[in-house]
C-alpha cells in the first residue's frame, strides 16, 4: 500500500527536534545551598556558575520523551494516507470541439501536463477517456497511458461551430461513473457546468482579424466577388491581404481597421478563371484568414411549354424569371414542362410539369369561401388571401396528391409526387385570375422549379460553409456506384446509405464530389461562424485543485490509528511534565 502525505507542510514540525536538543545543550545556573560542614558534600563535577551556556548533551528521560512527542506531532500533522496499487480512477475529458480552440492547442497541451498528473498520483491505475463535445460517434482515446493521450491531441483539429456541450457531458458522466472525474476543457470560463464536471479553461484574449462573409454577383457575364473583413479586437489593427488565382497573385495591399470595424473588399474574377483565394496576413487564429471562392453556377434547367396561346406570354415571363433556366431545343429532353389543361378538352399531363388550368372561355362567377393553406414547405409563409379566381370545372383528382390551397371546398393548388411523377397543378384559370400579380404565385413556381433542379443529376458550383449539409442528386441504383469527396485531405468514399449525412469538409479549402468519372459538385468550404472568431471573452481558469483533494479523500485511507497516536502524544507530554517537576531526593536530604 503506497504511502502519501496529504499535508506535506506538516514536516515543518520536525524543526522541533533541533529546538529540543538546543535546549538540552544549555545548562542551568548552579543553585547555592547552605550547609553546616563541607565534608557532607560529595565530590561533584565542576558546573557553570555564570548562567546558561553550551556545555554537553546530557541524556535524560525528558529529552527522549520530548523527541518522541515531536515525532508523533509531525506524524499527525502530515496526515498520512494509504492507497492501494489495485485502485482504479476513471478520468473523462470532454474537449470543446469549437473552432476557437484551434488558437490554444499549444496551451492545451501545457495545461493538461500541469493539471492531470496530480489527479492520478494517488491511485494505482488511471483509465483515460477522451471525447469531443460534438459527440462525433467515437472516442478520441481510451486507455491507461497519459502519453498516448497527449499523442492523440497532437493530431486533434477542433472545427465545430458554437454549440452546447451538455449532451457530451452527460455521456462523459456515464463513462466516468459516480466516483470518476469528469473534466470539461474549453477556452472560456463558465459559471455552471452540469453533471458535476470540473472546468479547465486554456483561453486568453486574442487580437483577431478575419473574413466573415462572401457574396458573388454575376451580371451580364461578369462575376464580382464581395468579401467582408472584421476586426474583433478592442484596438486598431493593420493587416495586409492579396488575391491568388492559379499560379498568379496580386501584390499585398494594406488595410487598417478600427476596433470592431467591418469592411467590404470587392473585385472581379480573373478572366477565364472560376476560382480564387483571398489571403489575409495570418494571426494566431488562422481559420478565417483565407477565403476560398468559386464562381457559383447552379444546375441548368431545360424547360419546354405546351398549351394554349393565351397563356404563352404568362409562361414566357415565368421562364424568364427563373435563374439558369433555358428552353430546350429540338431533340433535347426537358427537365420541366409548362403545360395547360382545359377541363372541357382533357389531355394527359407531362410527368414533370407545372400545369395551369385554362378554360379559354372566361367564366362569370368567382369562387367563394375562406382561403386555407396547407402546412407544406412548398407553400409555407405565402399569403394567398388576396387571390381572386373564377369558378371553373376541376381537374380530375387522383389518389395520393396533396392539396396545398383550398377556397371553400374547392382545391385550388395540388402537388402530385408519386415515383417519377412530379406535378404542380393550379386548379383554377390562372389567366382569368389575379394570381400572376401575387408574389405568392411567382415564389411558389420558383420553389417548385428549384425542387426539380435539386433532384436533377448534373454539375453545380457553389460556396459553402464548413460542415454545411449538402444535397447532391445522383444515380442511386447499384450501377451508379458510391460518391467520392475529393478535398485537400484526400479522397473520401461515401456509400449510398450515408449520402443523407453528406456535409462540406471541416477544413477550409476547395473540394469536389464525383460519381465515377462524372463531376457533380465543384465547391469551396469557408469558415463563417463569427462567434468562434471573437476571443474577447476567452480566459484561463482551473478548478482541478479542489478535484485533487476530493480524489484523495475518495481513493485513499487515513491513518486508522490516529486516535492512539493522539493519546500517546498526550501521555508523553504528561510524563515529561512529571519528570521535570518531581521533587529531587538530594533536596529533601539536605533540607533534613
Amino acid at each position: 500500500m503506497p504511502l502519501i502525505f496529504a499535508n506535506p507542510l506538516g514536516f515543518w514540525a520536525l524543526l522541533g527536534i533541533p529546538a529540543v536538543l538546543l535546549i538540552h545543550f544549555l545548562q542551568r545556573e548552579s543553585r547555592r545551598l547552605a550547609v553546616s560542614t563541607l565534608f557532607l558534600l560529595e565530590r561533584i563535577d565542576r558546573e557553570s556558575v555564570k548562567g546558561r551556556k553550551f556545555d554537553r548533551l546530557r541524556q535524560s528521560v525528558p529529552l527522549w520523551l520530548q523527541l518522541l512527542g515531536v515525532l508523533i506531532l509531525t506524524w499527525l500533522l502530515i496526515e498520512p494516507r494509504w492507497t492501494s496499487a489495485r485502485s482504479v480512477q476513471r478520468v473523462v475529458l470532454v474537449l470543446d470541439h469549437s473552432a476557437s480552440m484551434e488558437a490554444f492547442q499549444g496551451d492545451l497541451a501545457t495545461a493538461l501536463r500541469r493539471e492531470i498528473p496530480p489527479l492520478t498520483a494517488l491511485v494505482g491505475t488511471t483509465e483515460y477517456t477522451l471525447i469531443e463535445s460534438t459527440l462525433t460517434g467515437s472516442n478520441l482515446y481510451r486507455g491507461t497511458s497519459f502519453e498516448e493521450l497527449m499523442a492523440v491531441l497532437e493530431n486533434w483539429s477542433p472545427s465545430a461551430s458554437t454549440h452546447s456541450a451538455e449532451s457530451a457531458l452527460r455521456v462523459g458522466r456515464s463513462l466516468a461513473g459516480a466516483e470518476g472525474t469528469l473534466i470539461y476543457v474549453t477556452d472560456h470560463v463558465l459559471t455552471e457546468i452540469p453533471y458535476g464536471a470540473a472546468l479547465l479553461s486554456v483561453g486568453e484574449a486574442v487580437e483577431n482579424v478575419g473574413f466573415t462573409g462572401l457574396r458573388v454577383v454575376e451580371e451580364e457575364g461578369i462575376a464580382t466577388w464581395q468579401a467582408t473583413l472584421r476586426n474583433y479586437a478592442a484596438t486598431s489593427q493593420k493587416r495586409s491581404w492579396f488575391l491568388a488565382s492559379g499560379e498568379q497573385r496580386t501584390a499585398s495591399r494594406p488595410v487598417d481597421l478600427a476596433p470592431g470595424e467591418t469592411r467590404t473588399l470587392q473585385g472581379q474574377f480573373p478572366a477565364g478563371g472560376d476560382r480564387l483565394q483571398l489571403v489575409l496576413e495570418p494571426d494566431r487564429f488562422t481559420r478565417d484568414d483565407t477565403l476560398h471562392v468559386v464562381r457559383p453556377a447552379p444546375k441548368q434547367i431545360l424547360v419546354s411549354r405546351t398549351g394554349a396561346e393565351n397563356v404563352a406570354e404568362l409562361i414566357a415571363s415565368l421562364i424568364n424569371s427563373v435563374d439558369h433556366a433555358t428552353e430546350s431545343k429540338a431533340g433535347e429532353a426537358p427537365d420541366l414542362v409548362f403545360a395547360t389543361y382545359n377541363p372541357l378538352q382533357p389531355t394527359a399531363l407531362p410527368a414533370v410539369s407545372i400545369v395551369l388550368l385554362n378554360q379559354e372561355v372566361v367564366p362569370q362567377q368567382f369562387f367563394g369561401g375562406a382561403i386555407v393553406a396547407a402546412n407544406d414547405p412548398l407553400i409555407a409563409d405565402l399569403d394567398w388571401q388576396g387571390l381572386i379566381a373564377r369558378s371553373t370545372p376541376s381537374i380530375p383528382l387522383v389518389d395520393g396528391e396533396r392539396v396545398l390551397l383550398w377556397q371553400g371546398d374547392r382545391p385550388l393548388i395540388l402537388a402530385r409526387e408519386d415515383g417519377r411523377k412530379r406535378q404542380l397543378v393550379f386548379n383554377f384559370d390562372v389567366v382569368a385570375s389575379n394570381a400572376p400579380r401575387l408574389p405568392a404565385f411567382v415564389i411558389l413556381v420558383h420553389r417548385f422549379v428549384n425542387r426539380i433542379r435539386d433532384q436533377k443529376t448534373g454539375l453545380e458550383s457553389l460556396n459553402a460553409e464548413l460542415r454545411q449539409p449538402l444535397a447532391v442528386a445522383h444515380d442511386t441504383s447499384a450501377e451508379g456506384g458510391p460518391l467520392t469527396l475529393v478535398s485537400g485531405k484526400g479522397r473520401l468514399t461515401i456509400a449510398h446509405d450515408k449520402v443523407r449525412f453528406l456535409r462540406a469538409p471541416e477544413e477550409p479549402g476547395f473540394f469536389q464530389i464525383t460519381l465515377g468519372s462524372e463531376l457533380l459538385l465543384n465547391a469551396s468550404a469557408n469558415f463563417a461562424d463569427t462567434r468562434e472568431a471573437d476571443f474577447s471573452k476567452a480566459a484561463a481558469f482551473s478548478d482541478l485543485g479542489a478535484t485533487a483533494a476530493k480524489i484523495s479523500e475518495r481513493r485513499t485511507v487515513s491513518d486508522p490509528w490516529w486516535q492512539i497516536w493522539l493519546i500517546t502524544l498526550t501521555g508523553t507530554a504528561l510524563l515529561c511534565w512529571y519528570y521535570l517537576n518531581r521533587p529531587r531526593k538530594s533536596d529533601d536530604t539536605l533540607t533534613a
